[in-house]
């Protein structure tokens, strides 16, 4: 079935006074009642495939675009997620963003995105602006929610997923990993294949307790191990763009290091970047090792050895545990640890079999 507009919505449907195409213009076009057209915009799943595509064609001919806030205010459901990420200039935030959209865009929800900056007074203003805007979901990066916004969020009674981490006092549900045992497994990584001196660079900012946690577990997997503690460098950011100041402040703290574990990709390939440009040899005379395993991490001379987190699965499971939520079903484990893999690659070669 084809749809135009030009013979089949006459100016008396239209809205009063503004010339807005109706619901029941895109239900007459279509030949179905408003109700299967409204069942459309919020399950599309719900709706036969034949049917869908003919209202989908009505749509497309009359320019209608649904109320959304009368049809919130109607059934109590803005259908729109938020989701909280610190930062959108690290690509390892990007996947699990993308894996909620997927689940939850066939049962009719949409995504909205907000940046912290890691800032906690920036999440707590995007939390309540979000609260405000009717979220059916909230999906927050991490643990270090202000009090005050904890409240709101309690206050709202929606449900919550907190990812990247696993809280002990979660507000609703969580889907993480133990930041804690990656720092634990890099540091037995480099202490096996003989690494002695380890310059640890961390993020500065005090709400990244992610980054924190792996420099936790690496210091306290050295101590174990009989080495000595790792000095730590924080930066502003974990990105790529310092690798030059901070392969000075590297050298400056120990110019005889032989590793660096960077918790983050981004920032450890800035530093091989600069060791190269500065003829510095890699990897004879610097092992590194990153975080997030990005893309570019296993196209890199050396390649890059690094810490994988399953980020797309991250940001599905949210999602499932929303809609579970969403259909007044029980979420049988609100808590899910997802996992990691330790990624070994040619930036950490074992020094013992030189």
């Amino acid at each position: 079935m084809s749809v135009t507009s030009d013979e089949t919505l006459p100016a008396k449907r239209r809205s009063r006074g503004t010339g807005r195409v109706l619901i029941e213009d895109v239900a007459r076009i279509a030949n179905v009642s408003t109700q299967t057209v409204s069942r459309f915009f919020r399950a599309p799943s719900l709706v036969a495939e034949a049917t869908g595509n003919v209202i989908r064609e009505a749509v497309v001919a009359t320019g209608y675009v649904p109320n959304l806030i009368a049809g919130s205010l109607a059934s109590n459901r803005s259908q729109v997620v938020a989701i909280l990420v610190p930062t959108i200039a690290n690509p390892v935030h990007a996947a699990p963003v993308e894996g909620l959209a997927t689940v939850l865009r066939s049962h009719g929800y949409q995504v909205l995105l907000g940046s912290t900056g890691y800032d906690a007074e920036t999440e707590q203003d995007l939390i309540a602006t979000f609260l405000g805007r009717r979220v059916d979901g909230l999906i927050i990066t991490g643990i270090s929610v202000l009090p005050a916004a904890r409240r709101m969020i309690e206050a709202a009674g929606i449900p919550v997923v907190q990812i990247w981490e696993l809280p002990d006092d979660p507000i609703d549900m969580a889907v993480g990993f133990s930041n804690f045992e990656t720092g634990v497994q890099i540091a037995e990584h480099l202490a096996e294949r003989g690494y002695r001196r380890t310059v640890v660079i961390a993020h500065a900012a005090v709400v990244d307790t992610r980054s924190a946690a792996r420099v936790a577990g690496f210091k306290a997997a050295s101590a174990r191990l009989g080495l000595r503690e790792a000095p730590v460098i924080k930066v502003d950011r974990t990105t790529s763009v310092q690798g030059f100041d901070i392969l000075d402040r590297l050298f400056d703290v120990d110019s005889r290091l032989d590793s660096i574990f960077a918790v983050s990709d981004q920032v450890a390939i800035g530093v091989l970047l600069a060791c190269q440009s500065r003829g510095i040899r890699l990897p004879e005379t610097l092992g590194i090792v990153g975080f997030g395993d990005i893309e570019i991490a296993a196209q890199l001379t050396p390649t890059l050895t690094t810490v994988r987190i399953n980020r797309y699965r991250l940001g599905e499971l949210a999602g499932e545990m929303l809609l579970r939520r969403f259909q007044g079903l029980e979420v049988s484990e609100p808590v899910v640890d997802i996992g990691f893999d330790f990624v070994v690659r040619d930036s950490t070669p074992n020094r013992q079999m030189r």
